[in-house]
């Protein structure tokens, strides 16, 4: 099968689309649960602000990707965040990576 441009066109837009829907979802999960669980007070208020930093987050991360000079780059911007958030999720409730 011969690829066109436009093939590799269409082919590195979805990559992209690929990456900000799952990826974005990832880290604005992750880290919601980061500061719900670990944020001081009010454990209501914690919740409630880390659902609201997960709308900053995921817009961030829509906005990156598609800002990104390659798709590789775009992806690997993406999943580094979402394994740091993840280990340091992990570490601070005091389960070894």
């Amino acid at each position: 099968m011969n690829f066109t441009t436009k093939h590799l066109i269409t082919f590195n837009v979805t990559c992209r689309v690929l990456i900000a829907l799952v990826g974005g979802y990832l880290l604005s999960a992750l880290s919601a649960v980061l500061i719900a669980t670990h944020l001081p007070g009010d454990k209501i208020n914690s919740i409630i602000t880390g659902l609201m930093c997960t709308f900053i987050i995921y817009t961030l991360t829509v906005i990156f990707v598609f800002a990104a000079k390659t798709t590789l780059r775009a992806g690997i911007g993406v999943l580094v965040p979402c394994l740091l958030v993840y280990c340091f999720n992990h570490y601070f409730n005091g389960i070894s990576v």
